[in-house]
């Protein structure tokens, strides 16, 4: 089985809160060897902008909080299992295809269905490394890779239920 985790999950996944424990345990199933994950380089820096988002929507009311020292420790964290090369393999999809991929995807449900484009384009980059599996939290994003044949563990729904709630 092929794996993509999108930015939503790989944050949660380093951060102590946030559907943690979920995460961790799709990534070291029982009774099978760790999960290895694509990683291309959008996923790669967008999962860092996403902590120091966190950060700065944590000053906000209403909004869990993360610290500046959570999110550096999910980054040193994360850098260290890139190095490590057991969580993450490396994953270049050539340009050209993956914005040709994105355009149809964008063409199809995004009028229909509000699809926003990062989540396009990690759809489209499942699509394009040949994935057969999406991990995410995100409902929305849950529902294009269902649409376009993905399929999204129930654990991750049932989560992403909990969460909207």
């Amino acid at each position: 089985m092929n794996i993509y985790a999108d930015t939503n999950f790989i944050a949660r996944l380093y951060l102590r809160q946030f559907c943690h424990s979920e995460a961790a345990s799709l990534m070291t199933p029982q009774g099978a060897p760790p999960v290895c994950l694509p990683l291309t380089w959008l996923l790669q820096v967008e999962v860092t902008a996403a902590w120091e988002l966190y950060v700065f929507f944590g000053k906000q009311p209403h909004h869990p909080r993360v610290t500046p020292e959570q999110a550096a420790a999910a980054h040193a964290d994360f850098r260290d299992d890139i190095e490590g090369g057991l969580i993450y393999r490396p994953a270049d999809i050539e340009p050209r295809r993956l914005v040709r991929a994105v355009e149809n995807l964008t063409l199809r449900h995004t009028a229909k269905h509000g699809c926003r484009t990062y989540d396009l384009i990690h759809v489209a980059s499942a699509l394009e490394l040949k994935c057969t599996e999406f991990w995410t939290f995100d409902q929305r994003t849950m529902k294009l890779a269902e649409r376009e044949g993905l399929n999204v563990p129930a654990l991750l729904k049932r989560t992403a239920k909990k969460l909207v709630q």
